[in-house]
């Protein structure tokens, strides 16, 4: 199961410790260790429990889970994203009819990129994001991938379907 939250960006590994104690029982001392590219839970719980954030904006989203997961969070901001869109392939191009179809498609592959601890440089061209599925050169990652609208943006969780949202 992942937990899953829209907040404000303040406190926010404090808030994913809190998650992973209320929801997993995880009750002992919860540190995190920031040293690589994907902040990761230390300790009994390295390997067992994964993290992930985003933020734009004042606003976070926080994914706490018993699986791999990688999270991702755009607000609706009104901005022509034509030059970017330009990078993407001959079908994502064709079904981006709008600036939420745009979010909907950056954040499956920002937060495929975060599941996996790689670098947006190096991975953003090698992934397409069509018809619900994420791509890697080509090849179907077969990772599920959740979307989560709100008033004014997308999350998106990849890796798990299994999502309980909560507040925090």
């Amino acid at each position: 199961m992942t937990v899953f939250a829209l907040t404000k960006n303040a406190n926010l590994y404090q808030k994913a410790a809190e998650m992973l104690d209320l929801y997993f029982g995880c009750r002992r001392t919860i540190e995190i260790d920031f040293s690589n590219p994907k902040p990761a839970f230390v300790g009994a719980y390295y390997g067992v429990y994964d993290l992930s954030v985003s933020h734009s904006g004042n606003l976070a989203a926080i994914a706490v889970s018993d699986k791999k997961i990688g999270c991702d969070l755009e607000l609706l901001k009104g901005r022509d994203r034509a030059a970017v869109i330009n990078r993407f392939t001959e079908r994502e191009r064709a079904a981006i009819k709008s600036e939420r179809d745009f979010v909907e498609n950056w954040t499956a592959k920002e937060a495929y990129i975060k599941l996996n601890a790689l670098a947006l440089a190096t991975h953003l061209k090698r992934l397409e994001y069509f018809d619900g599925r994420i791509y890697l050169d080509g090849q179907d990652t077969d990772c599920p991938v959740v979307h989560l609208p709100f008033n004014g943006g997308m999350a998106c969780v990849c890796g798990d379907v299994d999502i309980k949202i909560v507040n925090i």
